[in-house]
């Protein structure tokens, strides 16, 4: 029989008081400055491009907080936003859109004058470019939930991407209203706030049973479609998951997979998929925290295809099989 001596006991609680202390302590550190980025991520050959992108997307976070902020309140008066529709009247930017992102693309040809540029507002309904394999190229989402921003729901963030031979290798991604930063880099890791983020194998969610899945319906309205994506959620919920959300940012709703706040994110069941400037930089963040993004069509293992038409990103394969095989159910 083990004994326990009447000082032992203080001895213990002390040493788990000193060690809650000194996670505290890093966690607090690592607040203080959440920009601040990771010494891993500096090793990396893309260093430069990361500390610029870093630096334009604190910029661009600080011209959305005002309004955010005041959204509501008597002092709104004295922000107006400029509001224009693009495709529809569901689908618009606004000023601070075309602020952010003329400011983000005058700063990248300046450091990187050979580098080229997608941006979400420049290139407006007309036809995405390709990205070359022999052009390091830039996608910028100056505002990603855009809807969310003019309404004054914090779920909004810039979304700064960077490809190599035709590919992302780089991402930040920054929520103002929380101040919460993502960032990654192939080969390197991905980080909140400094801090790495990883999907462990052993732990990660396998069962729709035990998933939160969010979807995102976008800009469709008719009514096929809508039955379309209805359909697809009755599927997911009879199947017994724990929840279902939809949160209005596309490139939150993959950094939030990547940290394991969500266990599944899809759209595309119709033509509500996203864009290049939605998937890029979360594209990084994810894979390097080890989660799985892929089409939801895709029959085979293989690169996401960012200019695809659906996007399926779980925190493992189990799961993303499994929410495919309920997805495309007809």
């Amino acid at each position: 029989i083990q004994t326990m001596s009447p000082t032992s006991k203080p001895m213990v609680t002390a040493a788990a008081v000193a060690t809650t202390a000194g996670l505290y302590l890093l966690y607090s550190r690592n607040r203080d400055d959440k920009s601040k980025i990771p010494k891993e991520l500096l090793q990396s050959p893309h260093a430069a491009e990361l500390k610029l992108a870093v630096r334009l997307a604190k910029k661009a976070g600080n011209n959305m907080k005002g309004y955010i902020e005041t959204k509501g309140t008597s002092e709104a008066a004295n922000y107006s936003l400029n509001i224009e529709t693009k495709s529809g009247a569901t689908d618009f930017c606004t000023k601070v859109d075309v602020e952010n992102e003329d400011m983000i693309m005058a700063a990248i040809q300046e450091s990187f004058p050979t580098h080229e540029i997608i941006g979400e507002e420049t290139t407006g309904t007309g036809e995405i470019p390709k990205l070359k394999k022999d052009a390091k190229t830039w996608i910028i989402d100056p505002i990603d939930g855009t809807t969310n921003f003019s309404v004054g729901i914090a779920m909004t963030c810039v979304s700064i991407g960077f490809c190599v031979d035709g590919y992302p290798v780089m991402g930040v991604i920054y929520a103002p209203a929380s101040d919460e930063w993502y960032m990654g880099v192939k080969g390197y890791g991905s980080f909140r706030n400094g801090v790495r983020i990883l999907q462990q194998t052993s732990s990660s969610t396998k069962s729709i049973e035990k998933a939160v899945i969010c979807c995102e319906f976008g800009y469709s309205r008719k009514q096929h479609e809508i039955d379309a994506m209805l359909g697809a959620v009755s599927r997911i919920l009879a199947r017994g998951c724990r929840a279902i959300r939809q949160l209005g940012s596309g490139c939150l709703d993959l950094c939030y997979v990547a940290s394991g706040r969500l266990d599944v994110v899809y759209s595309g069941i119709v033509n509500e998929g996203w864009k290049p400037w939605d998937y890029c930089a979360g594209l990084v963040i994810c894979q390097e925290a080890g989660c799985i993004m892929e089409t939801i069509d895709q029959t085979t293992p293989g690169e996401f295809d960012l200019y695809g038409k659906s996007i399926l990103c779980g925190v493992s394969r189990e799961l993303v099989d499994e929410c495919r095989a309920v997805l495309t159910k007809k």
